[in-house]
């Protein structure tokens, strides 16, 4: 079980400085002085955790952050089979949590105690409250947002479609057998080859049986030179199709590694929403008999 305590100052003063010099490296209040970090740790309650023991699952409704003392908690998130995968390990001085504490929203990820486990949480009303009280702080926690947000922004707007760099990125022998591979597989290359191998044959055939002056018949049957041109280009056109194959195999695994994010992401949203429908269905249940 977890238990909850308000932090005592007098008995856990090396923990609050502890405690305050990690909020020193974490990006969301790095601007904030010493007295503002104290401050914001002296709002923080205590909790404790036992190993494997869950601090909040994915879909959760988020309304706090929590700070690392000691021990060390498991990020997972649900992939297509709805099995959890690692997403990270976090260990003392590091934050989770953060992003619910700021819009409320619903948890992102599943995080477990990987061993006894002991943090700081503070809740969003609290949170809040530290606000109102210190209004410079909020000033200086809204530029970071701002900085980290045009960062984002600036990040999203140099993002180019995968495929379109790898097509950039190709070799001139790579370019040739893709040139090449598209060509032989048009219908222009077969008609083309029809054509050949019908004057060709026809030509020496004719020739052969006196229609045309015997000359002509520079391949007579079996036609020993065609079947050694034909398997010439045959040996070279198979290199250049398997080697375009290869770069088709390529760009398809990009291709599936990206429809695999989004499906996992859409997983993650869909499951999010399950869990809100059976909160809402269970409260409605329970406001249902006593109506």
């Amino acid at each position: 079980m977890s238990a909850t305590d308000p932090i005592d100052p007098s008995a856990a003063a090396n923990e609050l400085a502890e405690a305050s010099s990690s909020l020193a490296q974490i990006p969301l209040f790095s601007r904030l002085d010493e007295q503002e970090r104290r401050l914001l740790v002296a709002a923080m309650k205590q909790r404790r955790f036992l190993t494997n023991e869950t601090v909040f699952w994915i879909g959760d409704r988020g309304d706090s952050l929590f700070l690392i003392i000691s021990g060390r908690v498991s990020v997972s998130a649900p992939n297509e089979q709805g099995e959890h995968v690692p997403i990270a390990t976090l260990g003392p001085g590091e934050l989770f949590g953060e992003i619910s504490l700021l819009d409320g929203g619903p948890r992102t990820a599943t995080v477990r105690a990987a061993e006894p486990l002991h943090v700081y949480t503070l809740n969003q009303s609290d949170f809040q409250s530290f606000l109102v009280r210190n209004p410079h702080a909020a000033l200086d926690i809204l530029s970071v947002m701002g900085a980290r947000q045009r960062l984002s922004t600036e990040a999203l707007r140099h993002i180019k479609n995968p495929n379109v760099e790898i097509q950039h990125a190709l070799t001139p022998w790579q370019r040739a057998s893709d040139t090449i591979a598209t060509v032989a597989a048009g219908q222009w290359f077969t008609l083309f080859h029809i054509t050949w191998f019908g004057i060709w044959i026809g030509l020496n055939l004719a020739s052969q049986a006196g229609l045309l002056p015997e000359p002509l018949a520079f391949d007579p049957y079996p036609f020993g030179l065609l079947t050694m041109v034909v398997s010439l280009e045959a040996i070279f056109l198979s290199i250049f199709v398997m080697v375009s194959q290869n770069r088709q195999a390529e760009r398809d695994r990009v291709r599936a590694d990206l429809d695999y994010q989004v499906n996992v992401k859409a997983h993650t949203e869909i499951l999010a929403i399950a869990q809100r429908l059976d909160r809402l269905e269970s409260a409605a249940t329970t406001r249902g008999p006593s109506a």
